[in-house]
């Protein structure tokens, strides 16, 4: 076991870097394209039942689905980047220590959260903009009734699979993945048109997609040099815990805010009927193609940025950072014209009701305005979490659907209706990149040029 986690220390620090990210990222990328076609799946096949009610009531639901996911990348980036700084360290013990002290505590609050969520199921619809009308809060509540059974599932595999990617094992985070989620997306058109449960079979897809995604990825981590998961080395102390909690802040704090955002997002699209909070869930969903393999070849990425930095290899950082961010400028480059000539097609398979279609094509064209020029701004929170800077990195991944979007949302649509609700994503994305481009230049000169400095002095 050792031997292997040695010489994936060894290749992770010496190894060509773009041959290296590549092959990390291959997994990765093709992780979030299953994950990306799982999220849209749902809403594919309730938009069969041509409904706009059940259609939003996806979008609506997907925002508490999120804030669970931002715990889980929570618990699994903040266990995640101290397991992999301390494989570059080659202290084994403690990276074992730290892996079942993250997914015990993702167990935990799972189950708190379970019973509060189902206890308090009815204000917790009206909280998620689900209370727009009577059939939307209906169909709302029986999705929402069985995805919350769902919630400690979610948390563990989202915490192992971080765990396993971070690690560099991005083949085996992958399978565990992939697993769950084509059952899920098997088992959607069975119970939602075969057997004629509706949005609510839906859900009960994903519960059992979830259940056997964790039995995967558990057994994943006992394979191939893989850090174990072992209970009797839990330790629920106030320094791995506030590792965890450090550690995976900013994506916590990212994936949050998104949430908070999207939950604004239909209650100002709810003002203007519930067909437009449908056209929010669609014109999303289809963007998030493009954005998911930029993310996707920038997991690529950490594994490499965090174990050389763990490593004190730190010109291997950077030159990984620019190999990153110009294949993933050249791919958007390429993504952002098809995507606008094909938004017709492209929108019309989620959505059938001209309303909903012709408000979710223009936002996705409004939103292919900033899309070329993301890359940047997805790297550098990104590069900043795995260097440890985690303050720098939690302002910057939290601007875009967060502390940016939020106020110019709010204000576009008090100032210009209906067209500032389409033009405010794309308007917030090119502030925070901006923001982003600021950071990024004063982190790379501060941080990563001193580390540079001392290498040299050494010598």
């Amino acid at each position: 076991m050792t031997d292997k986690r040695e010489e994936r220390i060894i290749k992770f620090t010496t190894a060509d870097l773009f041959p290296l990210i590549v092959k990390m990222a291959i997994p990765s990328m093709i992780g979030m394209i299953v994950s990306t076609i799982y999220n849209m799946t749902d809403t594919f096949w309730v938009g069969k039942l041509n409904n706009e009610a059940l259609t939003a009531s996806v979008g609506v639901v997907f925002s508490f689905v999120s804030i669970i996911q931002a715990m889980g990348f929570w618990f699994g980036y903040g266990s995640g980047n101290y397991i992999s700084r301390m494989l570059g360290k080659k202290d084994y013990e403690e990276a074992e220590r730290m892996a079942s002290t993250g997914v015990a505590l993702a167990v935990m609050v799972g189950a708190v959260l379970l019973i509060v969520s189902l206890i308090f199921i009815n204000p917790l619809v009206g909280l998620l903009g689900g209370d727009t009308s009577e059939e939307l809060m209906m169909a709302t509540k029986q999705y929402l009734q069985v995805t919350i059974c769902t919630i400690p599932f979610m948390l563990f595999s989202n915490v192992i699979y971080n765990q396993l990617r971070l690690q560099g094992a991005a083949k085996s985070s992958m399978l565990g993945l992939l697993v769950g989620m084509l059952i899920n997306m098997i088992l959607d058109p069975v119970f939602i048109l075969k057997l004629d449960i509706g949005v609510k079979g839906a859900a009960y897809a994903s519960l059992i997609g979830q259940v056997t995604g964790c039995i995967m990825l558990y057994a994943e981590t006992n394979k191939g040099g893989n850090v174990s998961i072992i209970p009797g080395k839990m330790k629920m102390d106030l320094f791995h815990i506030k590792e965890i909690l450090s550690g995976g802040a900013p994506n916590f704090c990212r994936q949050g805010i998104t949430s908070i955002s999207s939950v604004l997002l239909n209650n100002a699209a709810g003002a203007f009927g519930v067909h437009v909070i449908a056209s929010v869930t669609v014109s999303q969903r289809v963007l998030y193609i493009a954005y998911a393999l930029v993310i996707g070849f920038g997991q690529g990425f950490q594994p490499v940025c965090a174990i050389n930095y763990g490593a004190g290899k730190y010109d291997r950082v950077k030159k990984a950072f620019k190999l990153t961010w110009i294949t993933v400028t050249v791919f958007l480059l390429i993504a952002t014209p098809l995507l606008l000539i094909n938004s017709n097609t492209l929108i019309g398979a989620f959505a059938k009701q001209p309303q909903v279609t012709e408000v979710a094509i223009r936002m996705l064209r409004a939103q292919c305005l900033a899309l070329p020029f993301m890359g940047y701004y997805i790297l550098s929170g990104m590069m900043l979490q795995n260097i440890g800077r985690f303050g720098l990195a939690t302002s910057v991944t939290i601007a875009e659907n967060g502390t940016v979007f939020i106020p110019v949302m709010l204000l576009a649509t008090f100032f210009f209706g209906m067209e500032g609700l389409i033009y405010c994503k794309p308007a917030a994305s090119l502030i925070s990149l901006t923001y982003s481009l600021i950071i990024g230049t004063y982190a790379w000169k501060k941080y990563l040029k001193e580390k540079d400095d001392e290498i040299h002095k050494a010598v």
